[in-house]
């Protein structure tokens, strides 16, 4: 099972499954990334400041490599601080 890991403050890294993924996108605020699932569940890729259309394709491509990997990911870091990731726990639509 892939997965790909979001760099944090301090060397710290946040990971997210890259199996199943069908769509990566800023959420309706504009200041976030949406990674939703084939389950359609999502995970929220947050930061300090708004995340744009240059990171989602950073995580698109980070996916793309490590989809169906195993192994140690690389780590990505994105054009903001990530705080944080959370996971949608309600079925998105």
């Amino acid at each position: 099972m892939g997965h790909i890991k979001i760099a944090k403050a301090g060397g710290k890294f946040d990971i997210v499954s890259a199996d199943d993924v069908i769509s990566v996108k800023e959420t309706a605020t504009g200041d976030d990334v949406q990674i939703t699932y084939n389950s359609g569940y999502a995970a929220v890729i947050a930061a300090s400041g708004a995340l744009g259309d240059d990171d989602v394709f950073a995580v698109t491509k980070a996916l793309d490599i490590m989809e169906g990997a195993s192994g140690p990911a690389p780590l990505l870091k994105l054009s903001s601080l990530v705080t944080g990731i959370t996971g949608n726990a309600t079925l998105v639509p």
